[in-house]
């Protein structure tokens, strides 16, 4: 599976992503292939790959039970930039 992650404090240490589904349910997220993974999150999310034993040992450390596999969104693209506002509220 192709996980995704992030930096964890220092450049070298990173953490796992973990979401929430509509109900409210924690989740791991991981994807079937970089593919899926690309077209949900973008193609600068990092990740690391791990089979389900891996990636359920590090989230029973969490809570987590459960993992949800090929998420269609996971959130905006990590590289984007923040869009600029056009107009003024200045009086």
């Amino acid at each position: 599976m192709f996980v995704p992650t992030r930096t964890a404090g220092a450049p070298d240490v990173v953490a796992i992503q973990i979401g929430r589904r509509p109900d409210g349910v924690r989740v791991g997220i991981a994807f079937s292939s970089l593919a899926a993974l690309r077209a949900a999150s973008g193609p600068r999310q990092d990740w690391v790959r791990m089979d389900e034993r891996e990636l359920r040992g590090l989230l029973v450390q969490l809570g987590v039970q459960v993992i949800q596999l090929d998420a269609a969104l996971i959130g905006p693209d990590v590289g984007a930039t923040t869009p600029e506002l056009v107009g003024s509220h200045d009086r």
